[in-house]
């Protein structure tokens, strides 16, 4: 099938399904009226978005790029002691996980799925996350007049981005894809089996290594 020519109710009806059956608490009104109520705005708004898309040569993972730069934007609006300024990064706040449901659905359906387009969309989560709350907090710094909420931000911003637990992610994955670690995983068929075993029994130990 031509995803170009894909109706509003396709796309609308593959968000539903797609959606409900990984959230299932977001077709549940008693429960979580309030997710229910976003859920269903930004299904409906995504499915004419990507309706939309699908006739353009935009990629996915611009889109995840800019949903990443909404977050900032957001944070930057709430910081201006301005109440139009305000509103704006409420409504950007707020509409900004649009988005975040529109790339998935667009690069599944264009065949366009990657780990690059994974990982921006993690990352893009991530400024949203810092945005917002460093946008409230400077917001609130303003509003209470005190000093010590102008202190308390960035130190929010430097917590945030002296995680050792993301910290040692990163130095695990530089020992993990180091040259003699990655020589493990390569073929060594022609070396004969005695040297399969050798690599699997050494992946196991550098397995529990890393898992501990």
């Amino acid at each position: 099938m031509n995803e170009t020519r894909k109706t509003i109710r396709k796309l609308r009806n593959e968000q539903y399904s797609y959606n409900i059956n990984l959230y299932p608490y977001i077709n549940n009104w008693k429960k979580n009226p309030y997710t229910f109520i976003k859920a269903k705005f930004y299904m409906e708004t995504s499915a004419i978005l990507v309706w939309l898309l699908l006739k353009t040569n935009i990629k996915p993972n611009s889109v995840t790029v800019l949903y990443g730069l909404a977050g900032i934007l957001t944070g930057i609006l709430l910081s201006i002691p301005n109440n139009i300024a305000i509103i704006i990064g409420l409504a950007i706040a707020f509409s900004k996980g649009i988005l975040d449901w529109i790339d998935g659905h667009f690069a599944r359906i264009t065949e366009q799925t990657s780990l690059t387009g994974h990982i921006l969309d993690i990352y893009g989560a991530h400024l949203n996350s810092l945005g917002l709350q460093s946008g409230l907090g400077m917001y609130v710094a303003y509003r209470a007049d005190t000093l010590l909420f102008y202190y308390l931000v960035p130190l929010l911003l430097f917590f945030r981005a002296g995680s050792i637990i993301r910290y040692s992610k990163a130095i695990l994955f530089e020992e993990i894809s180091s040259e003699n670690n990655v020589s493990l995983f390569q073929d060594n068929d022609s070396q004969g089996k005695n040297q399969d075993n050798i690599n699997i029994n050494s992946l196991e130990r550098l397995y529990s290594k890393y898992k501990n």
